[in-house]
């Protein structure tokens, strides 16, 4: 079963709630140029739409398709509505979540401090999360309100390869 036709799009869900102060910081964090990918697994149609806006945004100025231009993952659990009709393209992961520059973490993701530190620079540049995860040696710590908290990697930003194309075309080019 191929993850992007898992599960069906208009499934029903109800949407989950997130404080406006969250919606609005993410809306400002993908204007950066550092965050050319998000993982949200959070069904939340104010969101997502402004996930989707920025998409096709940035697909019409440079010209590029949609998910090479902002690359953006889903729930697994899928959506109660279908991000198509706004004009995106979401990927949305057989199960778990996947690897973005910026990462919404939903409180049932588990992190192992002692190992975090480095996943916060190869698996994502931006961790907006639910919980304090205390002080990371890699990233600055924003508490930003109603228990959530941004932490932001202090290494040079790296294009994530979120799914592993660069790792393909090498493989299938070496011979």
């Amino acid at each position: 079963m191929s993850d992007d036709n898992y599960p069906v799009f208009n499934t029903g869900q109800p949407e989950e709630e997130l404080p406006e102060s969250i919606i609005t910081l993410i809306g400002e964090l993908i204007k950066r140029d550092n965050v050319e990918s998000v993982s949200c697994p959070f069904n939340n149609s104010k969101v997502w739409r402004l996930l989707v806006a920025e998409q096709v945004r940035r697909a019409e100025q440079t010209g590029k398709p949609l998910q090479q231009v902002f690359t953006l993952s889903g729930p697994d659990s899928g959506f109660g509505f279908d991000p198509a009709d706004w004009g995106g393209k979401v990927h949305v992961p057989y199960e778990g979540a996947s690897m973005a520059d910026l990462f919404i973490a939903p409180k049932w993701r588990n992190f192992i401090r002692e190992t975090h530190s480095a996943t916060l620079s190869t698996s994502y540049h931006y961790l907006l999360v639910q919980r304090d995860l205390g002080e990371l040696h890699c990233a600055t710590r924003r508490d930003i309100s109603d228990g959530w908290l941004l932490y932001q990697s202090t290494r040079p930003y790296l294009k994530l390869d979120v799914f592993g194309e660069k790792y393909l075309h090498e493989r299938t080019n070496a011979h």
